[in-house]
């Protein structure tokens, strides 16, 4: 599976990282996936159809093939509708919404790339939030479910320290977040360190 940041999230437009997860183009199974698709902003728009325009998809295939939203909030998936009339993939999200084709399940498996992925549900930022997790690779895309969280001054809602507790048992190896650099080196404590700051936090029901 190979993993490809299609668009870093910008300081002229607040837009998340876009990730490309290519699949092997000769195996019918594997499906090229977008997670998340990023802004409606017209810069960013026209700079993720160019890259996802000129990837390398195989013969017979088109660079997008389903697309995965982590949640709906705009910077996730404003792009949507001008990526789906490009490539006319398979819309997976949490939520029914314009494009949206199947939703998801908690607990599922998923086909992206050439890896299977479980789906999971992980409320908290938003009631839609998702993360995608392989325990093949321990690989995990947590959309906007994991940041750096710096005091313990904040207010969360309590089903947000449960899907904090729910990543902590996973313990990936990488995580490819919403917004910032992907975190390769001890993963599982910067999930660790975010949950021990929310539930010193105060947690509403």
């Amino acid at each position: 599976m190979r993993i490809q940041l299609v668009h870093p999230e910008q300081a002229n437009d607040y837009c998340c990282n876009v990730y490309w997860v290519a699949g092997d183009p000769g195996n019918p199974r594997d499906v090229h996936t977008l997670v998340d698709v990023g802004s409606s902003h017209p810069g960013t728009l026209d700079a993720v159809l160019a890259a996802l325009s000129g990837l390398p998809k195989g013969l017979g295939r088109r660079p997008v093939e389903q697309v995965v939203l982590t949640h709906a909030h705009y910077d996730h998936a404003g792009a949507l509708e001008a990526v789906a009339a490009r490539f006319q993939p398979v819309v997976h999200a949490f939520q029914p919404g314009p494009r949206v084709c199947h939703l998801l399940a908690d607990g599922q498996w998923l086909r992206v790339g050439s890896l299977d992925m479980r789906v999971l549900h992980t409320p908290g930022h938003s009631d839609d939030s998702i993360c995608l997790f392989c325990p093949e690779t321990r690989e995990l895309f947590s959309g906007d479910t994991l940041y750096r969280i710096s005091d313990t001054g904040g207010t969360y809602p309590a089903c947000y320290a449960r899907s904090l507790e729910r990543l902590a048992a996973l313990r990936p190896s990488v995580i490819y977040p919403g917004h910032g650099d992907p975190i390769t080196g001890d993963a599982a404590g910067f999930i660790a360190e975010a949950l021990a700051r929310v539930q010193a936090s105060i947690l509403q029901p």
